[in-house]
């Protein structure tokens, strides 16, 4: 005799089979349909249905020129919350806020999903004129120093797997759009520890970074200063490595402490 199945049961199912396919987005900056299908081992129809809901909610995006999908922004509003309740941006605050207050620049912390970065926290120094970035803000890896800097604490076909297809987008006449170029700039990243942007991302604006702690280990985030070019001389980009190289030694020894209390 056939099993009848519940309501409640079939609603799990659909909630557990959807919060599968977000998962797949982990590792995959963008997916088909039919990559899905393959990856979870789905029908094609499930998939369709459960894609379909995940885009009208907002938790998936549909590239409308290739059909590809990639998370939506829905994902991006909870991630304020959701570091609300880990250590990083906790640990690293006062130690942004003293060097941004040190070189009177804005300071950020962020990771990498996929072929972009998602800025955790930021923290601005005084002046006025200083570039301004929001919590949960994506921008492509390949061309900030946030993102080469992260990409570089990869192995590099682990890099260039997240980085997708070739040629990357063109933000400037200075932006690594092969492979080829993007991995001689991420070997000086490791030989160096430090990671610039010289206008790859927008004309006028210099980017340095350096990898931090987070909760996968070493080098799983980063912080960053971006400024514009006009202030970024040979002596003040030496300051700012070695601000942020000091922030990175304090915030790795915060993360790497046990927890306290219950």
């Amino acid at each position: 005799m056939r099993k009848q199945v519940s309501a409640n049961e079939s609603s799990v199912g659909t909630l557990a089979r959807g919060l599968d396919v977000l998962g797949l987005f982990a590792e995959h900056a963008e997916l088909t349909q039919k990559q899905i299908s393959d990856l979870l081992g789905l029908p094609m129809p499930t998939v369709h249905r459960l894609t379909a809901l995940l885009t009208e909610r907002g938790w998936l995006d549909r590239d409308q020129a290739t059909r590809r999908l990639r998370l939506g922004l829905e994902m991006v509003r909870l991630v304020p919350a959701m570091m609300a309740g880990m250590r990083l941006p906790e640990l690293a605050r006062p130690h942004l806020l003293r060097l941004a207050s040190s070189v009177q620049e804005t300071v950020n912390v962020a990771i990498l999903q996929g072929a972009e970065i998602i800025y955790l926290l930021s923290e601005t120094g005084d002046r006025l004129l200083t570039s301004q970035t929001s919590v949960g803000m994506r921008l492509p890896a390949h061309c900030t120093a946030l993102g080469k800097c992260l990409l570089a604490q990869l192995a590099p076909e682990s890099a260039r797997a997240a980085l997708g297809p070739e040629p990357y987008e063109r933000r400037t006449e200075r932006t690594l759009t092969t492979w080829a170029q993007l991995a001689a700039s991420l070997e000086e990243s490791r030989r160096t520890g430090v990671t610039v942007s010289e206008e790859e991302y927008e004309v006028g604006l210099v980017s340095i970074a350096v990898p931090v702690r987070w909760v996968e280990g070493p080098g799983t985030a980063a912080i960053n200063v971006s400024l514009p070019s006009t202030r970024a001389t040979p002596e003040f980009r030496a300051r700012l490595a070695h601000g942020l190289l000091d922030a990175a030694r304090e915030i790795d020894a915060a993360m790497a402490l046990p927890r306290t209390g219950a």
